[in-house]
């Protein structure tokens, strides 16, 4: 799959599907996580076996749904940085040179950009390029 270049009003009207979708995201994550830490054994071996099957059913049940989430948002253009912290990136362009948009699920829309080989500390304010801001030619 090509990358997905979004402008900057492109990626801002996904953003009340993609809070809802990545309040999911994080769920399903957690929820992984916390299964990949149990270990469960009994004294009898038939149990254990029992119980490894239930286990591992839903635990890649989950998997499954998160990737399945996660491919729906890569089809959408959202690039996921960060599960725990809400972080997405879009792909986009400026100055002839891609770009990230950067936005995280506490901010009500995108606020800020950073180069693509400089992580989320490196933000600034899209106010800086909004008005130039556009898709790839």
């Amino acid at each position: 799959m090509d990358k997905i270049y979004l402008s900057l009003e492109e990626a801002q009207t996904l953003i009340p599907s993609l809070k809802k979708d990545l309040i999911k995201l994080i769920r399903l994550n957690k929820m992984l996580s916390l299964l990949n830490s149990v270990e469960i054994e009994y004294e009898d071996d038939y149990r254990t076996l029992t119980q490894e099957i239930l286990f591992n059913k839903k635990f890649h049940k989950l998997s499954y749904n998160f990737y399945t989430l996660l491919d729906k948002l890569h089809k959408k253009g959202c690039f996921v940085k960060d599960i725990n912290k809400g972080v997405i990136d879009f792909y986009s362009f400026f100055e002839g040179r891609e770009i990230f948009l950067c936005w995280k699920i506490s901010e009500e829309e995108i606020k800020y950009w950073h180069e693509v080989d400089l992580g989320y500390s490196a933000r600034r304010p899209v106010s800086m390029i909004k008005k130039t801001l556009k898709n790839k030619e």
